[in-house]
């Protein structure tokens, strides 16, 4: 049974934060020889271009430095076009959901312990956090550890890093320290997963075409 689990950030909504902005030109200045998974992403709430593509460099470099690669796929797109994860960013909460989480989150995951596909960003809670600051860097955040949820299960929460489960103003203030990463087993967890669910995707594939078109015999 799947759980939802996300992030929260203690802070009183409607104060100025301003956010240290990442480098969005570092996110994949190198290349890396770990695994790369491509994420559709329905903006829903429909948040700027330049905003949405700042805060997914953010999350990529994030990754990145765990040794996974991100590619986005911003829709509208071909529905032949394939992903591995889709993360909404939905413009707020509607009726009875509401109900279902703390003011105070960000977004949730929904995943069991063999991780998930779908993740969810409050917008409004991004914007009412960051007002007078750098949304889109708070918004690469609370995507990475949102999407970091669909790799690490629903026990992923630690003390220090990117899945920590409250975010103060203090804990804010380390972004441009590194101070929001993976820790060094959370990257390694996550790689292997992602390798053994592409090496059976592979071994699938290849039994297919290997199988080729099945021989209807009349009798």
């Amino acid at each position: 049974m799947k759980q939802r689990f996300g992030v929260s950030a203690t802070l009183v909504f409607g104060t100025v934060l301003a956010f240290p902005v990442l480098n969005p030109a570092c996110a994949l200045a190198d290349s890396t020889e770990g695994p790369t998974i491509t994420v559709k992403v329905l903006n829903l709430a429909k948040v700027s271009r330049s905003t949405l593509e700042k805060g997914q460099a953010v999350a990529s470099e994030i990754f990145w430095e765990a040794g996974v690669e991100l590619k986005w796929l911003n829709c509208p797109c071909e529905q032949s076009e394939q992903a591995n994860f889709t993360l909404r960013i939905i413009p707020k909460l509607f009726g009875s959901t509401r109900s279902t989480f703390r003011s105070d989150h960000l977004g949730f995951a929904a995943v069991s312990e063999d991780g998930g596909d779908l993740a969810t960003v409050f917008f409004d809670r991004v914007e009412a956090l960051g007002k007078g600051g750098d949304l889109s860097s708070l918004l690469g955040l609370a995507t990475a550890h949102e999407l970091g949820h669909l790799l690490l299960g629903p026990r992923a929460h630690v003390d220090d890093g990117i899945m920590r489960p409250r975010w103060t103003r203090d804990s804010l203030r380390q972004v441009h320290r590194g101070g929001f990463r993976f820790s060094p087993e959370q990257s390694l967890t996550m790689r292997h997963r992602l390798v053994k669910s592409l090496e059976l995707a592979n071994r699938l594939a290849a039994e297919s075409v290997s199988l080729g078109p099945r021989e209807v015999t009349e009798r």
